[in-house]
């Protein structure tokens, strides 16, 4: 039994639209792309950003083993025991401070250590050289190793907070570029 035929739809108002319009369609799309790119790169800097908090816990974990292991030298036994430790922890709270920067972001797949790198290329040197020069400054003025080495892991773990502190400037001066 044949069926009936039915009547062909009409193209709906917005299909007539495009179909009089299709450059109008084009840059609808291509500015919501563009949308959509800006969208990305503004998350990718704020993923970039670190917390407030992160450079001064940062420093304090850099900080702390070397000054448990200063006033363990010469006690030996349980002191020697205590440092070490300290030192393990000091390693562990780095790690997890990262880690809980990175989600903080909202960031939770971790970049690989050599972009890491590449992005510290010059804060990296530049911190570690300014660490050895207050280290050099120290011995030549005649400071203990306790407190030769006190200094300069204060040094480095201020020019941790200061890294993310141009980082983090940089990264808010390119999101007002942005906006």
């Amino acid at each position: 039994m044949p069926m009936p035929s039915s009547p062909s739809p009409s193209p709906s108002p917005s299909r007539e639209n495009e179909a009089e319009h299709p450059t109008a369609s084009a840059e609808y799309a291509a500015d919501a792309l563009s949308d959509v790119r800006l969208a990305q790169e503004r998350a990718g800097l704020r993923a970039g950003t670190t917390p407030a908090w992160y450079g001064p816990a940062a420093a304090v974990a850099l900080l702390g083993p070397s000054v448990v292991r200063a006033w363990s030298d010469g006690r030996g036994g349980t002191a020697t025991v205590v440092a070490l430790l300290v030192s393990l922890l000091g390693l562990g709270v780095v790690v997890a401070l990262a880690r809980a920067a990175r989600r903080g972001a909202g960031v939770l797949v971790a970049r690989s250590w050599s972009s890491r790198l590449w992005r510290s290329r010059v804060v990296l040197p530049v911190v570690f050289a300014a660490g050895a020069i207050t280290g050099a400054v120290c011995w030549a003025a005649g400071a203990g190793q306790a407190t030769t080495q006190i200094v300069v892991f204060g040094v480095w773990g201020l020019g941790v907070w200061g890294a993310c502190l141009v980082r983090n400037a940089s990264i808010q001066r390119a999101l007002r570029e942005l906006a």
